[in-house]
């Protein structure tokens, strides 16, 4: 841009200083003609005389010699006047340059009229029209100049701009690079946390299904000891039970007038005839109550005032068959149903048998 506009600027300076050395030569031209004709004037009269008065001569002699002094005085002052003229008007001529170059660099729109101006002024100087032709073939290189040098910044830019948006296309390839990098760290990072925490769920899993499995396997253990011991116990129990019951079944015996086994009747084999009343099968049934009570646990009295009625089917020897529960509380209808199964059920008579061996019991704990 600055060779551009020192371009622009030299071809009207030029072209002032051209026209402005025209002018001094022509000024000096015509003072030169003006000085010889005078010149001329003066020295060039011829005296035609024989005698010469002194006087005369001398008087003409000073008059010559101030006439010579004062042509000479003005023609000092006529180029002192030319030399001042010269000198104002090259200051006038800088003074111009630097108000075109300021003008030029204030208003680009006067380098056109300026150009305009210069050219007609050419035109009417054809001393000039040389220079002219310079100043367009400068012009001309200058604008070459400036669509070279415009030329050379559009390629730096745009190798700038290819560069810069190259490396902006290198960074943000980096950047997403990057990105997804660490978004599939993250991911894989993620997903072998959850393998992990999985893994080690699957595995305290494993152990606490193990340790539970242990733990109900020694529990299941420890309760078929148990289930063990109580059967042994039941067992002795009910050896005990049996023995009482085959005093208490003597004992029943003779209280029923010799129906069981050890009257004479029984041991022949023929059955009993007479019918069975209800204060034996009130007895019998009394006796099973018993029988369960005994094997009855009631802790502080946890059951009292409540019921369960029971449907007992039981053999001809007195051996449980089957027990179930038809209503009455809950929880003291499953201790009942474990104590029924414990006990040792009186061996009834035969002729009893038929009423009791599907009986249904109310069994309130005492």
């Amino acid at each position: 841009m600055s060779n551009k506009l020192n371009s622009k600027l030299s071809v009207p300076v030029l072209i002032s200083i051209i026209l402005h050395g025209i002018i001094i030569v022509i000024l000096g031209y015509r003072f030169m003609q003006d000085s010889d004709a005078n010149f001329g004037s003066i020295n060039g009269n011829s005296i035609d005389a024989i005698m010469v008065d002194p006087s005369v001569l001398n008087e003409q002699y000073q008059r010559q010699l101030q006439s010579q002094i004062n042509q000479q005085s003005a023609h000092n002052q006529r180029q002192e006047q030319i030399n001042s003229q010269t000198d104002e008007f090259l200051q006038k001529q800088f003074e111009q340059q630097e108000q075109l170059k300021q003008l030029e660099k204030e208003r680009q729109e006067l380098a056109e009229k300026q150009r305009l101006e210069q050219i007609a002024a050419n035109e009417a100087a054809k001393e000039a029209e040389r220079a002219i032709k310079e100043a367009e073939k400068a012009v001309q290189e200058a604008k070459e100049r400036a669509a070279r040098e415009a030329e050379r910044i559009a390629q730096e830019a745009k190798e700038k701009a290819e560069k810069e948006a190259k490396e902006r296309a290198e960074k943000e390839a980096k950047e997403k690079a990057e990105k997804e990098a660490k978004e599939r760290a993250e991911k894989e990072a993620k997903e072998r946390a959850e393998k992990e925490a999985k893994e080690r769920a699957e595995k305290e899993a494993k152990e606490r299904a193990e340790k539970e499995a242990k733990e109900k396997a020694e529990k299941e253990a420890k309760e078929k000891a148990a289930k063990e011991a109580a059967e042994k116990a039941a067992k002795e129990k009910a050896a005990r039970a049996r023995a009482e019951q085959a005093k208490r079944d003597k004992e029943l015996n003779q209280l029923l007038g010799g129906l069981t086994s050890g009257s004479s009747n029984s041991s022949s084999g023929t059955p009993n005839r007479r019918g069975v009343s209800n204060g034996e099968l009130g007895k019998y049934i009394s006796l099973v109550q018993t029988a369960i009570r005994n094997n009855f646990n009631n802790p502080n009295g946890l059951y009292s005032g409540k019921n369960c009625i029971l449907e007992i089917q039981i053999a001809p020897d007195g051996l449980l068959l089957n027990v179930n529960a038809k209503g009455g509380d809950d929880a003291l209808c499953r201790e009942a149903l474990t104590a029924t199964k414990l006990a040792v059920i009186p061996k009834p008579t035969s002729a009893l048998y038929n009423q009791v061996k599907t009986m249904t019991i109310d069994f309130q704990p005492k």
